[in-house]
């Protein structure tokens, strides 16, 4: 040190996000359920920042956290999970010629309007099923229309619409499902890779009238867990199709 100008200490006002500031505000994000899904401008608020809440969110980027959608988990209950270990510990030796001899088969509700209002969370690319970051329920008072749809091995079935805001009984499912639709996809799918046992969850339209149709035309089918649908493969696709089946949807409505 010379006394120079150009190497005087320099004072002026401290950083507002230094290392113990920065793991304040990393502790208080991530928190619980609530401050997960604060946006940058509340989180600024809360913790009575006086800098913009572009700055907040370039400080958590900074340490890994961005904000996201929350994926969705199916909860298991307690009782059900050793089982399900159980179930799935019988299919390890599974191998590439018994897998497409699966027909797996669902419902699912696709919402038709409200698109763009899930909430968003803070967190790391890591936790992405962490119980803080995940969505587990539908927001009351949506608009929706629900679809049949089957898959096995390359061979897939035609989108089923079920029609209006009719409850899938037992009748329903025979008479708009599996009499037009499942049965005579299941004989395609036995000619083209043999037997072949059916994917259905324990829902109650798959029972009663069902069973007796499904006995009457010998269709065999593979036992399913209780809170499952994680494990059923047609699950994973219908995220995938959202966006090619919900315009498909809005057409259906309009006519």
């Amino acid at each position: 040190m010379d006394g120079t100008p150009s190497n005087a200490l320099r004072t002026g006002r401290r950083p507002i996000f230094d290392n113990a500031e920065r793991q304040n505000l990393k502790a208080f994000v991530t928190h619980d359920v609530r401050t997960r899904r604060l946006s940058w401008d509340e989180i600024c608020l809360e913790m009575e920042y006086s800098c913009s809440p572009q700055t907040v969110k370039t400080v958590m980027e900074s340490m890994g956290y961005h904000t996201r959608v929350p994926r969705r988990k199916f909860a298991i209950r307690p009782a059900n999970k050793p089982i399900h270990v159980a179930w799935c510990q019988e299919g390890l030796d599974w191998g590439y010629e018994d897998w497409p001899r699966v027909l797996w088969t669902d419902e699912s509700t696709f919402s038709t309007a409200g698109f763009g209002n899930r909430p968003w969370v803070t967190r790391k690319t890591t936790e992405e099923y962490h119980a803080d970051c995940v969505d587990e329920t539908f927001e009351s008072g949506r608009q929706s229309k629900m679809i049949w749809g089957a898959f096995c091995s390359t061979l897939k079935s035609r989108l089923v619409f079920i029609p209006g805001k009719a409850k899938v009984n037992s009748s329903l499912y025979v008479t708009s499902i599996m009499y037009p639709h499942l049965v005579p996809f299941w004989h395609q799918c036995c000619e083209t890779y043999g037997w072949v046992g059916v994917v259905e969850d324990g829902a109650l339209g798959h029972k009663k009238y069902a069973i007796q149709y499904r006995n009457l035309n010998g269709i065999e089918t593979i036992w399913w867990l209780a809170q499952s649908p994680d494990l059923n493969l047609i699950k994973a696709l219908w995220l995938d199709t959202s966006a090619k089946i919900i315009p498909c949807v809005l057409c259906v409505l309009c006519v």
